[in-house]
This record gives C-alpha cells, sequence and structure tokens, in this order.
C-alpha cells in the first residue's frame, strides 16, 4: 500500500439514477486536501456528509449516511471505487439523497479515477493494524479478522437451488487487483425478492441495466454475467466499501462469509472501536485482538 495520502487529478463526474429511489442523479468526485478523508456532499441541499461509521443509518439494503438532517443513500459502490484506488481525500457532490447506481457495479467510478490519476501529498496515511484473531457473527453470517501484511480478503456466499450456489474467492486489494478483478462486479437479486422489495417502495430504479436478476439456475440478463462467481466478488465490492467507513486503509485478513452491509457495519464498528490521537496508539479488545494505528 501507498504510504503518502492521495487525491484525484481533477475531478470526474457521473449521472445515472438512483437504486431504491429511481429518481435522475448526478455526481462528480472533486480532489480534496490532505486529511479530509471521503465527504459526500448534497448540492441541493448545500449539506456535507463525511463517510464515516459514526454518520451510518441504515444498512438494510444499502449503505446510508447521515449527518446534520441530510442523507444521502447508496454509497458503498462509490466508496468502493474510492478506497480500491487509494483514494483518500475526495469530496462527493451529489445533487440528490442518493448516488447513480450506473452499471451496478464500480467499473464505471474505478476506471474514471484510473484515467485521470491520482496525485501525491506529503502527509503519510494512518493504516489501521489488525492483530490477533477474532470473530463476530450475525443472522447466519460471520466475519472473522486476523493479522495480514495488506487488505487480504476471503468471501463465500451460498445461495441453494439456483445458479449462484455456493462460491468463493481469496482476494488481496491493489488498485490493478481492485480495477480488473472486482470493480466489474454487479449487485444482484433473487427475481423472488423484487415484488417485496417495491412494495416496501425499494428498487424503484433498478433494471436489468444495473443489476443480475437470477431466477432459479438463470439470469435475465441478456449478457451474462461477467465472471462466473460474480456474485462473491461483488460481495467483497460492497465490504471494501464498507471498510472504506473506517477513513483510513487497513491491514488484516478477513474471512467474510455471506456478508452483507449489516454485517459489514456491525465489522467497522468493532474495529473503530478505540481510535487514538498518536501515531502508535494501542489498544486491546476482546478475546486478545489488538489494534493499531500508525501514521
Amino acid at each position: 500500500m501507498r504510504i503518502y495520502q492521495r487525491t484525484l487529478s481533477t475531478w470526474v463526474q457521473f449521472s445515472g439514477t438512483g437504486l431504491h429511489g429511481g429518481l435522475p442523479s448526478f455526481a462528480r468526485i472533486l480532489p480534496a486536501p490532505p486529511d479530509t478523508g471521503i465527504v459526500f456532499r448534497r448540492t441541493d441541499i448545500g449539506a456535507d456528509i463525511p463517510a464515516t461509521i459514526e454518520n451510518v443509518v441504515d444498512t438494510a439494503y444499502a449503505t446510508v449516511l447521515s449527518a446534520g438532517g441530510a442523507k444521502i443513500s447508496t454509497v458503498e459502490h462509490f466508496l468502493s471505487a474510492l478506497c480500491g484506488m487509494e483514494v483518500d481525500n475526495a469530496i462527493v457532490e451529489v445533487d440528490g439523497p442518493e448516488l447513480p447506481i450506473l452499471d451496478g457495479s464500480a467499473l464505471r467510478v474505478a476506471e474514471a479515477i484510473d484515467f485521470v490519476g491520482t496525485e501525491e501529498s506529503n502527509v503519510r496515511r494512518r493504516f489501521l493494524w489488525v492483530y490477533g484473531k477474532e470473530k463476530l457473527h450475525l443472522n447466519g453470517s460471520m466475519v472473522a479478522v486476523s493479522q495480514s501484511e495488506g487488505l487480504d480478503i476471503l468471501a463465500t456466499v451460498d445461495f441453494p437451488g439456483t445458479l449462484i450456489g455456493k462460491q468463493w474467492l481469496k482476494f488481496t486489494l491493489t488498485p490493478g487487483s481492485f480495477l480488473k478483478e472486482i470493480a466489474p462486479a454487479r449487485t444482484f437479486v433473487l427475481r423472488e425478492q423484487i415484488d417485496a422489495l417495491w412494495a416496501a417502495g425499494l428498487a424503484r430504479g433498478g433494471s436489468l441495466e444495473n443489476a443480475i436478476v437470477v431466477e432459479g439456475d438463470r439470469v435475465h440478463n441478456e449478457e451474462g454475467l461477467r465472471f462466473h462467481d460474480e456474485f462473491v466478488r461483488h460481495k467483497i465490492l460492497d465490504l471494501i466499501g464498507d471498510l472504506a467507513l473506517l477513513g483510513r486503509p487497513v491491514h488484516g485478513f478477513f474471512l467474510a462469509v455471506r456478508p452483507g452491509h449489516t454485517l459489514n457495519r456491525s465489522l467497522v464498528e468493532y474495529l473503530s472501536g478505540f481510535d487514538g490521537p498518536g501515531h502508535e496508539a494501542e489498544t486491546s479488545c476482546t478475546e486478545g485482538v489488538r489494534l493499531q494505528v500508525t501514521a
């Protein structure tokens, strides 16, 4: 991982539709000074919403942030692209309550960042290092954390009776590997879930242009799959986006079994349960896990 903080060399912009609200959405990512972090800016109401775990208010079907009474929804794909491409500081302007879903992946955002490039500052990044081992369980899902020299993820999903079935993938995060192996993976839904989502007022902007629809042993999308294991890759994409809410790059190994945004939120809350202003602030957590921040 790079040692010094980076931001975009210039702005990039995107337009599309919000996945759940179904409204047109325009977003622009702007460069930002060191130690800004990632901040979502609602240009329609003039409100800033820092991308931090403290500002997460919902994780039911997307990660939703709120600050000062303003909300921004479905932030995980943009955050995943920024984290995956090692962008530490940026202002993400959006003209409404939800980011555009684009094609349901992080590919267009990651490609845009790769195209314009990034600029390095003289301010060092603050890393979060995981030592020891710990497990978190939630409603049949589990994530285990342990030590690693980089950010390594082994994820599994299991959807019996469908084309998805059981899938697993081990992934080590670098900008190049993220762009090639994770960013193109699209969000997905089972056909039998769609009516319930619509009844709940969700997925109003969903279509075969921005989500994989699985019914039994087939997908409804004419183009088919981008990877045979696209589903577990998208779960890794979401996990990377939710880990970005820590506000610093992570060194650790994560075993994620049937992960989702709610479990990811619990994981990030656990990891951020300590914080220290010092260059080597260290704390003990449950069952011998140690976490360390270095600058």
